[in-house]
């Protein structure tokens, strides 16, 4: 078997396991499922996908890669217009479009040439079919994927985030409104009606496919709020580059060896290890923000995890993202998504469970100003469980147990920051009402 028909089988066979998890997916979670025009979790994998492709390919024989480039993006490879990016040149043909797209056929995994393919592409402000603006999120993904992270392309990838979010609202308005008009007999114009007065309506959504409508600009609204800050966060934590790709070379057995070498080679790579880490966590920080970048958010943090399991930040990092995806489900069971109730209470666990690994590596008797994140943030956390406990399908004892371990986290916090103590105060409230229905119950 050719090297060509090798890579072909392999990538056949990675989408048959896809498929077979997506399955098994599907019937494990029973009732849920995703709003249609905001499933993240089949972006994710859409993308994860497309980038074993490129891997695949840019480590293929010059063959390989000759036969792609002159047979075109479609022979050999299925997701090949999204390999080269021509998929978005199709909806925009321009020449600057086409010379870009000529350029990552010879090099797909070029995150500057991806980066001005997009950038080129939102000059335009065009509008285009929703599944064009899906498409541009795979684009803006798929650098930070490959593992090559820079600041320019975070930056695009969440704004091809928060375009996607405001196009869809578009859509839904023009769609609602032009149903109501139609009503009205066109005594409406459509253009000077806010997005909120229409949700303010006390018109009950005729259709499924409206109250659909109603339900995902409520959460596209709630979205862009939480992402409001994701551009200072990449202006104040990613100011360098880093290629991720480059912790799978750094391992505890490695650093012990440089270590044992002593020199000054040892402190120079120290530093650079560190460093890498620090940008690395950076990285992590900023993919809560943006729902399709969580799986790869969550598989670095558990990479960090390995490299620096004696330190609280990498299982900090991996709670935050799960509290995102908890925030997000929150959202759907708010905007009347009832098919979101049974993932809360797991999502919410696995948070938990990384929020008590991180203050386990911070200390109560003697705390330091960096374990005040840990320990605030779990308090927080667990008074948000006490506030929607039955929203969330919590018992009480679970969260009771959560509180009294906040207690302690919060207790210890507000030694060295007395700006804690409001939230001291709520955490001892919850646990006394918690502890006021336990002895009334028995």
């Amino acid at each position: 078997m050719s090297k060509e028909e090798l890579i072909e089988q392999q990538r056949t066979t990675s989408r048959r396991k896809a498929q077979m998890i997506d399955k098994a997916i599907l019937q494990k979670s029973g009732t849920v499922s995703a709003i249609p025009n905001l499933d993240f979790w089949g972006l994710q994998k859409r993308i994860i996908l497309i980038t074993e492709d490129i891997r695949k390919l840019t480590k293929s024989s010059f063959l390989t890669k000759m036969k792609h480039s002159l047979l075109g993006a479609n022979e050999g490879f299925s997701k090949g217009s999204h390999i080269n990016g021509s998929i978005l040149s199709q909806a925009l043909n321009t020449g600057a479009m086409r010379r870009i797209v000529t350029d990552l056929n010879r090099d797909p995994s070029s995150t500057n040439l991806r980066v001005q393919l997009l950038r080129t592409f939102m000059k335009e402000h065009k509008d285009h079919e929703l599944e064009v603006y899906r498409n541009l999120i795979v684009q803006g993904a798929l650098p930070i994927y490959l593992g090559d992270v820079t600041p320019a392309a975070t930056q695009v990838a969440a704004q091809t985030y928060r375009l996607y979010l405001q196009k869809l609202i578009n859509a839904h308005k023009k769609q609602l409104l032009l149903v109501r008009s139609s009503q009205l007999k066109g005594r409406v114009n459509i253009d000077r009606i806010p997005v909120d007065s229409l949700l303010r309506s006390d018109k009950a959504s005729s259709t499924p496919e409206e109250a659909m409508a109603v339900l995902e600009i409520k959460v596209c609204l709630n979205l862009q709020d939480q992402s409001q800050n994701v551009d200072t966060e990449i202006k104040q934590n990613m100011t360098m580059p880093v290629n991720l790709n480059e912790l799978d070379h750094l391992s505890a057995r490695h650093n012990a060896v440089m270590q044992f070498l002593g020199g000054d080679e040892t402190g120079q790579t120290y530093n650079k290890r560190k460093l890498l880490i620090r940008k690395s966590m950076a990285v992590v920080d900023v993919t809560r923000y943006i729902p399709f970048l969580h799986s790869l958010g969550l598989k670095i943090a558990g990479r960090l995890q390995e490299l620096e399991g004696k330190t609280a930040q990498p299982f900090l990092l991996e709670a935050r993202i799960h509290m995102a995806a908890v925030r997000f489900l929150m959202l759907r069971m708010q905007s009347e998504d009832n098919t979101a109730r049974v993932a809360i209470a797991p999502t919410f666990n696995k948070a938990i469970v990384a929020y008590r690994k991180a203050l386990k590596r911070t200390s109560f008797s003697d705390p330091h100003r960096s374990d005040l994140p840990v320990m605030g943030e779990y308090a927080q956390v667990s008074n948000f469980a006490f506030q929607n406990r039955e929203l969330m399908k919590l018992s009480n004892d679970g969260v009771l147990e959560n509180l009294r371990l906040a207690k302690k986290a919060v207790d210890a916090a507000v030694i060295v920051n007395r700006h804690y103590g409001r939230l001291q105060l709520k955490i001892l409230n919850a646990i006394n009402i918690l502890e006021t229905k336990k002895l009334g119950a028995s």
